[in-house]
């Protein structure tokens, strides 16, 4: 799972993650709103703009994921969403049934860890 805040060092891991095992990669990028907004208000910018920087940047990650993942013959799914971090993620779980997540976000993973009922893997 990617944010706005996620830098690219957690798709290699991912990618080898999968291919050492023959996984599938889902790649998640979430837009979420509370951040766009407070992010705009603390650079002094508008709301849409952040918002279509944030998405263009999310899309940036995931093409990375996907040229990464072919390289390395991994079948990759590549998602970007608006919502909720916590909500997307369980619905992604349940709806792809998603063995395991890696998240790089620490703050994050704890609360994913905690409430998800498949194994966490925070870097």
């Amino acid at each position: 799972m990617l944010t706005g805040d996620t830098d690219q060092s957690i798709l290699s891991v991912a990618v080898q993650l999968c291919k050492s095992c023959g996984g599938k990669l889902f790649v998640l990028f979430v837009i979420e709103p509370n951040r766009v907004s407070r992010l705009a208000s603390l650079t002094h910018q508008k709301v849409n703009l952040v918002y279509d920087k944030t998405e263009e940047n999310g899309w940036k990650l995931l093409y990375l994921a996907e040229d990464e993942a072919v390289e390395n013959g991994v079948w990759t799914s590549l998602h970007l969403e608006e919502g909720s971090l916590l909500d997307l993620t369980k619905r992604y779980v349940d709806t792809y049934q998603i063995e395991a997540l890696l998240i790089k976000r620490k703050d994050e993973s704890k609360k994913i860890f905690v409430s998800s009922s498949i194994p966490v893997i925070g870097l």
